[in-house]
């Protein structure tokens, strides 16, 4: 990375000052982890944070109560208990899919658990990513310094994970659209976040993926429904997902802050929640709208493009599910990825910055967090440079 000194000193000042805005983060956790002596970061709260949660539910798969795995208070109950205490408040929202893998993580002590977590899923994502990072002159590794990179880190969540089967799904679609049709149906275990993966393949016309994703999914729904039984589906659909909803009205509540998509912003902006409701659906019809008209024919773009109108359409969403936003940002951040101008750059920049802004700029009441985005979606559909991207696909059939 010596060169970008010299060649693209903006770049450069982004990774740095994303990295020293993450430690806000990163370094209390470490500090308080290291003076606990069990490794909590804070009240009811270990280091790795959302990881405890693949943690519990692997050891309810290998043996504890798994039938208590979606109902909150029993859930809370068990994690209490299996670490004594330390993890308080957190329940598992995550498709029952994720009872095949989970238990992998269970066998070992919980911080080398988290260790291999993000090991094997940044490795996942570094390797995703790197066609992206070497047109951008830097190593694989440099992914993992992305702002979303280093949130998802903070928060031991399955921002490298998702980011991974997106990358790799877009650059295989074209040439290999059965194993991207796979990757898109992984995706099952956080669903909303792929929930734009249909409109973009029936605007791209490609059917084989869509028809090798949809028959992933049904597989693993069937697969899972069979091997630990269909209640878990049942208790997912309703009561988990209803519940998660039900969070993005919370402004008391920190998690919220760390959202940077409309409704959110809006709500702790002080918006009243039936205008700031309007405006997510204004939001989202235009991404929609866009995405539709101006879908990219490059496959790789065109995965950036609809990552971006992903989190203008989507009101729950969080800082860390931005790693392919964050690519995105980096293709905008390039000399010639935006049109040239200071302000161009200057936004440019802001937008490769937001995931770790996004806790400053809702606590400040500054909703800018969407904007940014939609400035994103626009250079990934009609960016300088890209002739090729203008053009508007045929319709399918």
């Amino acid at each position: 990375m010596p060169s970008l000194l010299r060649d693209r000193p903006l770049l450069l000042l982004g990774f740095t000052l994303g990295m020293a805005l993450a430690f806000r983060y990163i370094g209390p956790d470490l500090a308080n982890a290291l003076a606990s002596p069990s490794w909590q970061v804070g009240e009811g709260t270990l280091l790795g944070r959302d990881f405890a949660n693949v943690y519990t539910a692997g050891h309810m798969v290998l043996g504890g109560p798994l039938p208590a795995i979606y109902d909150i208070p029993a859930y809370q109950a068990y994690q209490r208990a299996l670490f004594h205490g330390a993890v308080l408040g957190h329940n598992y929202s995550y498709a029952p899919v994720s009872f095949f893998y989970v238990w992998l993580f269970a066998p070992f002590p919980y911080l080398v658990s988290l260790a291999l977590w993000l090991v094997l899923t940044g490795a996942a994502f570094a390797m995703a990513a790197r066609p992206w990072l070497r047109g951008a002159g830097l190593p694989a590794w440099a992914a993992l310094l992305l702002p979303a990179s280093l949130m998802n880190i903070w928060t031991g969540h399955y921002g490298f994970l998702f980011g991974a089967l997106w990358l790799a799904a877009w650059r295989l679609l074209d040439e290999r659209p059965r194993t991207a049709g796979l990757l898109i149906g992984l995706m099952l275990v956080k669903p909303h976040l792929a929930l734009l993966m249909p409109l973009a393949l029936a605007r791209r016309g490609a059917w084989s993926a869509f028809l090798s994703a949809a028959l992933t999914v049904a597989v693993l729904i069937l697969a899972s429904g069979l091997a630990f039984g269909w209640s878990y589906w049942d208790a997912w659909l309703g009561d988990t997902l209803f519940a998660q909803a039900a969070m993005i009205g919370d402004t008391g509540q920190f998690f919220l802050r760390m959202m940077p998509t409309v409704t959110p912003s809006l709500l702790l902006a002080g918006l009243p929640p039936g205008a700031a409701w309007a405006v997510q659906a204004v939001a989202a019809l235009a991404a929609l709208a866009a995405l539709w008209r101006f879908m990219p024919k490059d496959g790789p773009r065109a995965g950036l493009a609809t990552a971006c109108a992903t989190f203008l359409v989507l009101p729950y969403a969080f800082n860390y599910d931005l790693t392919v936003v964050s690519v995105a940002a980096l293709v905008a951040l390039q000399p010639g990825g935006t049109q040239e101008g200071p302000l161009r750059r200057g936004l440019a920049f802001l937008a490769f910055l937001l995931p770790v802004l996004a806790i400053p700029l809702n606590d400040a009441g500054l909703p800018a967090g969407p904007p940014l985005i939609a400035l994103l979606l626009y250079w990934m559909l009609r960016g300088p440079g890209l002739v090729e991207a203008r053009t508007p696909i045929p319709q399918p059939g």
